[in-house]
């Protein structure tokens, strides 16, 4: 077996752990109670604007059960609401409420630093390969995923 060492997923999954667990504790330290997991909803809402529960799903990468559970906490915590989709009543949206708006201008600020943090002294071209890279590893983990391989 390759030591692991040199197998890129298992940089990936370290990265991950320490981006997850470190981002937590510095939005706790600012007074904020926002996992990363609502921290990736909350991006997107953001970003897009309302949503569907399904498109939150899909672009979060969680099993809708889970994102629901995750949806009730956020609406427990007032940082989203759930209302009628007006074009077709039968779907859901979630959009983010007032609350959860304001805390764009005390987060935003704190993932960018621990970003930057991360990247350290990191050349602009090798972090867009990076990018470039994962990018590509996760279309062709989707793409297997897609055609129905565990």
């Amino acid at each position: 077996m390759e030591d692991y060492q040199n197998i890129p997923l298992h940089w990936i999954n370290r990265l991950s752990f320490l981006s997850r667990r470190t981002l937590a504790a510095r939005f706790r330290a600012a007074g904020h109670v926002v996992s990363p997991e609502e921290w990736a909803v909350l991006l997107i809402l953001w970003s897009q604007g309302a949503q569907s529960p399904g498109a939150l799903a899909d672009a979060t990468i969680r099993d809708r059960t889970t994102l629901t559970r995750l949806l009730d906490g956020m609406v427990g915590k007032g940082f989203v609401v759930r209302r009628e989709d007006p074009a077709d009543r039968r779907r859901q949206l979630v959009e983010v409420t007032a609350s959860g708006q304001a805390l764009r201008h005390d987060l935003v600020p704190i993932a960018r630093a621990l970003i930057a943090e991360a990247a350290g002294d990191i050349s602009p071209a090798d972090l867009q390969t990076t990018v470039t890279t994962l990018r590509q590893m996760s279309a062709n983990l989707m793409q297997t995923t897609n055609q129905g391989d565990p």
